[in-house]
């Protein structure tokens, strides 16, 4: 099962993964107040949001007790398409200069990211219940559903301006959707005004798929004699990955209004897509029936067009003889990738897990300071830098400052505004719904941009917390 399947086929089930993916969408943390403060809250968080940010801040929570009833954050973010950009291409005339509606093609395109278009979306769904704090120690449990998917940058320059002759257009795709459960242990240690704090986590892969960048590469050009071309694309997959991630946080306590805190989230962290796991256990032979591939099994696809004239083009002959492609299942090996109908059962069994296959969680260090202003307002500012340019983090350093009003402790208001990083701009907006041991909150993000017709993505998030 599963040896050799057409390229059609691949392609349906490659669109199926993308579309559970892209169903939910990126939002910069699970809990709506770090939403509508745009994550600047590694010195404020208590109970149970305290994770996930700085696990050092459960020595210093107001209540004993907090367990999460329900949240959800979702949304959409790209880097290139809002309201106003739409309008500006929407009917414009790329050829005629003299048309009121003329847009200049070269300049669009100069305009264009130079990674293309992405897609990001992101899924956090922390399990109702099973998260809670209990003086300095935490239980937490959180399913993400992460997605970055886009189109080259060449592609668009093919689409506009065709090949030009001596130009090669690189055809790299960088795209993955991957579903984690994170299962943590979180405690604190006091020590006077400070505290340190660590989270163990078990990460437990629920799927992935994904282009490897490292074993996938295309081009397109052109030259007198004809167009040519050559490229392959890897397609990991997989269902069930185990792993397993540490979070260190230091956090001081508050001092005349002021607090400050440094955390390390994911200082390790990977998942391991082979050998046994507990969804693997729950659901793997199941699902891998109902796919079609078996555990550690991929997809190679290569294309090669050799010096093909437009004349051939415009001939209508069919399309196999001008673009050579093939499609098949491999496994990875330590000779290299092997097609799995060169195997027979046995031998695919013996050398399938050879080669891991394994992903590294993205780490995130968090710099924070705030100020109480007596019982009016909170100002709240981080910085946050990445170390990778991977699923949900981006290299180099964020400056992340909100306010939250507390004029009034049942119906707090928050904002807040990041710069920097691959989304350059953030504005967060929210408030929160208090009575009695009941805690409602509710924010929204706009992602690229800080008005509604400039923002090329949105995030909401809503939580239920109960406090005592």
């Amino acid at each position: 099962m599963g040896r050799h399947r057409d390229f059609n086929a691949w392609a349906r089930e490659f669109a199926l993964w993308i579309g559970l993916g892209c169903l939910w969408a990126q939002g910069p943390a699970p809990d709506p107040r770090a939403v509508a403060l745009v994550g600047a809250t590694s010195t404020i968080a208590q109970g149970i949001h305290a994770v996930g940010f700085n696990p050092a801040r459960l020595a210093f929570s107001t209540k004993n007790f907090s367990m999460n009833l329900g949240a959800l954050t979702f949304g959409l973010e790209n880097n290139m398409l809002s309201v106003e950009n739409y309008n500006l291409v929407n009917g414009a005339d790329f050829i005629d200069p003299i048309s009121p509606d003329f847009v200049d093609k070269n300049e669009f395109l100069e305009g264009l990211p130079v990674d293309g278009l992405r897609l990001k979306t992101r899924l956090h769904l922390p399990i109702p219940g099973i998260n809670w704090a209990r003086g300095t120690t935490a239980f937490s449990s959180d399913v993400i559903i992460f997605g970055d998917l886009g189109f080259p940058k060449a592609l668009f320059e093919l689409l506009m301006q065709g090949n030009l002759v001596g130009d090669s257009l690189k055809l790299d795709l960088n795209e993955e959707v991957l579903g984690v459960a994170e299962w943590g242990f979180s405690f604190a240690v006091p020590a006077g005004n400070v505290a340190y704090g660590f989270t163990l986590k078990y990460l437990q892969g629920l799927f992935y798929v994904g282009i490897d960048p490292d074993s996938s590469s295309g081009f397109f050009s052109t030259d007198p004699a004809g167009f040519n071309g050559s490229g392959r694309y890897l397609l990991r997959r997989a269902v069930g990955g185990s792993g397993f991630g540490l979070d260190i946080g230091l956090a001081s306590a508050e001092v005349n209004g002021y607090s400050f805190g440094i955390s390390l989230i994911n200082a390790l962290g990977s998942i391991r897509w082979q050998g046994p796991s507990l969804t693997k256990d729950l659901f793997g032979d199941r699902l891998e029936a109902a796919l079609g591939f078996r555990d550690n099994e991929y997809f190679l696809y290569t294309y090669r067009v050799s010096n093909v004239t437009a004349t051939e083009f415009l001939q209508d002959l069919p399309l196999d003889s001008l673009f050579e492609n093939e499609s098949f299942a491999v496994v990875d090996t330590e000779d290299g990738l092997v097609r799995s109908d060169t195997l027979t059962d046995k031998q695919f069994d013996a050398v399938q897990t050879t080669t891991p296959f394994v992903i590294k969680y993205p780490a995130l260090l968090r710099l924070g300071f705030s100020k109480r202003f007596e019982d009016t307002a909170l100002l709240t500012a981080e910085l946050v830098a990445g170390f990778q340019d991977r699923l949900w983090s981006s290299q180099g350093w964020q400056l992340a400052v909100g306010v939250e009003i507390v004029r009034s402790p049942r119906f707090p208001l928050r904002m807040g505004f990041r710069y920097g990083g691959a989304e350059s701009q953030q504005l967060g907006v929210g408030f929160g719904l208090y009575a009695g041991p009941l805690q409602f909150d509710f924010a929204m993000a706009f992602h690229n941009g800080v008005w509604l017709h400039t923002t090329k993505g949105i995030s909401l998030a809503l939580g239920l917390t109960l406090v005592r």
